[in-house]
């Protein structure tokens, strides 16, 4: 700003200033606080909406925990799964809906919708340990319906993470299915092995029945 002489130049310079400057700031001060508060009602929208989505996420899981005993219950958990995936888009909660929805369908033997809810939980990029549920889960429904090959597509790359032992298990099962016994028990011990390999792992009797029953068809051909 310029250097005035006397106090009344300076107090007509900043009358001046103002008079030109004034309302643009003013304007700028207004924006500004409500950019603020708009932040912080969106903030407050998304606190109350993911709020909303949790009270239904747990109505889900007793529905689903009744509807294990109460095949009639099921309608209601379908539902609830259903009003995840359409009213809470953009978050975990919808891809949570889209997995319930794909189990209920599966249940029904309704491949399908099965596949389509899985495919779309893939779509969204979920965290690992999601993804390979859902892969895992989406290559049952493609055994399910003898499509081999596009089974073992879906596995195919998903070796690493926690549910190693679960992708290989489930690659014997397609193998097994194809007539591949050789391959579905070297698939098989992989599991076991990756089994082995994770800290406080839970025992899977139904994979050292399958190991038994290829080792004992494997032994008795060998006899022959």
């Amino acid at each position: 700003m310029e250097s005035y002489r006397t106090d009344e130049e300076q107090v007509e310079a900043l009358k001046s200033w103002w008079a030109e400057n004034g309302k643009s700031i003013a304007l700028g001060v207004v924006v500004a606080i409500a950019a603020v508060f708009g932040w912080q009602g969106w903030q407050k929208q998304q606190e109350t909406r993911l709020a909303e989505a949790s009270a239904n996420y747990q109505n889900l899981l007793e529905a689903d925990s009744a509807a294990e005993s109460d095949g009639t219950k099921v309608t209601t958990a379908r539902h609830l799964a259903e009003t995840l995936k359409a009213d809470y888009p953009g978050t975990t909660y919808a891809i949570f809906g889209a997995m319930y929805k794909a189990k209920y369908a599966a249940q029904s033997s309704q491949w399908d919708e099965a596949e389509t809810e899985l495919r779309w939980v893939l779509e969204q990029k979920p965290s690992e340990p999601m993804l390979l549920q859902a892969k895992v889960r989406l290559a049952h429904v493609l055994l399910a319906q003898k499509r081999y090959e596009d089974a073992q597509q879906v596995l195919a790359g998903s070796e690493l993470g926690s549910y190693a032992a679960l992708i290989a298990e489930t690659r014997g099962d397609i193998l097994l299915a194809q007539g591949d016994k050789s391959g579905a028990l070297a698939a098989y011990e992989q599991a076991k092995a990756e089994l082995a390999s994770l800290d406080n792992a839970s025992p899977n009797p139904l994979l050292d029945m399958k190991i038994n029953d290829l080792q004992q068809v494997q032994d008795g051909a060998a006899e022959e």
